[in-house]
């Protein structure tokens, strides 16, 4: 007999984390406002979900909110569903759903805000309707999973264990525990990616277990405990990467450019490897080495090497001789004469100056000042305003 479908009405959106691991970028940017290729990654997940039926979204802010309000009313009329910013303050995860309980009345989608990923959210609606547990959790499969919640999963696709962020002797011993029963997946690394969907009866539990905090420290192995069914959809090849950390950031842009996170893709038109958003002011001896994005009233001068993997933002001015490479520049960033930028990221409002060298994995973060002929080392980072002089700097304090 057919069965209906019944596709999740609502998202909420979680965008109201620190990004600690971040700094000195989210210092001054909230992560969902990270930008991948001069988009920012919340705004790669409202593009994702104008694939699914979702009517409704609900963004959940917190750290540096007030920017991320701005940013929503600036793109909101640029999708087809409503976008809601409730005015709460959540105290963790699973209390932020709690929170606006009063804008759902149906299965919905709970999503993090602060990744970027390709999956199929309308084919994990599918697989929610069809299994018609209380939960359904994306997995994904990693080389390293102690960064992530970890899952074992039955031949029927449901959950069977769940440990937040384990420790390597947690992993191992949870591995010889159920080395003999038939698990489904036990040899895998699949790590839970921060995206849900609830049935709405989720609701109910969480107004009457006002403790259940965190879906992954309490709520998810609340539901286990009490004999709910939790289904776990693999993203198979799916492309997802948390953000985390700098080098990650890197890694994920150079995977976009490369087209790994199809359909999306950079901001700008496209054409031989190179993204450009025009307005942009190019001398006829610059160099582009693709893949390459450039936003739009960049100036590039003459004899300057741009690439590859490189995305310089908005209103970038690169003097002549300059190199850059397998970088990421964000807004308003002034880069003088035969500077040579290896594998770094250059936050917004930044001057350097003539004749200097960033070296790989370093960070700067926005409003920051480097002189002329100064060298940053291999993994710098440098906090919001800090004038770095030579092989020295000053540091301007910025509140944890």
């Amino acid at each position: 007999m057919y069965r209906y479908l019944r596709m999740p009405k609502t998202a909420v959106v979680l965008a109201g984390g620190k990004g600690t691991r971040l700094r000195p970028l989210t210092y001054t940017t909230p992560k969902p406002l990270i930008p991948v290729g001069n988009i920012p990654l919340l705004e790669y997940i409202l593009k994702l979900l104008t694939y699914t039926n979702v009517e409704r979204v609900i963004v959940i802010v917190k750290y540096l909110g007030d920017l991320i309000k701005k940013f929503i009313y600036e793109i909101r009329d640029d999708f087809s569903f409503e976008i809601k910013i409730p005015n709460i303050d959540p105290l963790d995860t699973a209390d932020a759903v709690r929170k606006v309980s009063y804008y759902i009345n149906d299965d919905f989608y709970v999503i993090m805000g602060d990744v970027l990923t390709n999956m199929d959210l309308k084919n994990m609606g599918s697989f929610h309707s069809k299994h018609n547990g209380i939960a359904t959790i994306a997995l994904k499969e990693v080389e390293n999973p102690l960064e992530f919640g970890v899952v074992l999963v039955d031949e029927l696709s449901r959950i069977k264990l769940f440990l937040e962020k384990p420790r390597s002797i947690e992993l191992y011993f949870m591995r010889m525990l159920y080395s003999r029963a038939r698990i489904k997946h036990f040899y895998e690394n699949l790590v839970n990616t921060g995206f849900y969907i609830f049935n709405y009866k989720i609701l109910d539990i969480l107004e009457e277990n006002p403790d259940l905090m965190d879906w992954g420290r309490h709520v998810f192995p609340f539901l286990i405990e009490n004999g709910y069914e939790i289904f776990g959809w693999n993203v198979g090849e799916s492309y997802w990467a948390d953000i985390g950390r700098p080098r990650s950031y890197l890694h994920a842009t150079y995977d976009l450019l490369d087209k790994h996170v199809y359909p999306l893709m950079p901001k700008g038109e496209y054409l031989d490897g190179v993204w450009i958003e025009r307005p942009v002011d190019f001398s006829k001896n610059a160099s582009f080495i693709p893949p390459v994005v450039i936003g739009k009233f960049t100036s590039i001068e003459r004899d300057a090497v741009i690439g590859p993997y490189t995305v310089l933002g908005l209103n970038n001015k690169v003097e002549a001789g300059t190199q850059i490479m397998g970088s990421i520049l964000w807004n308003n960033v002034e880069v003088g004469e035969k500077t040579i930028i290896s594998k770094s990221i250059i936050g917004s409002h930044v001057r350097i100056g003539r004749d200097v060298k960033v070296k790989e994995y370093s960070v700067v973060g926005d409003y920051c000042s480097i002189e002329d002929k100064s060298i940053i080392k291999k993994n710098t980072l440098l906090k919001p305003y800090t004038i770095f002089r030579g092989a020295r700097q000053l540091k301007v304090k910025v509140s944890e």
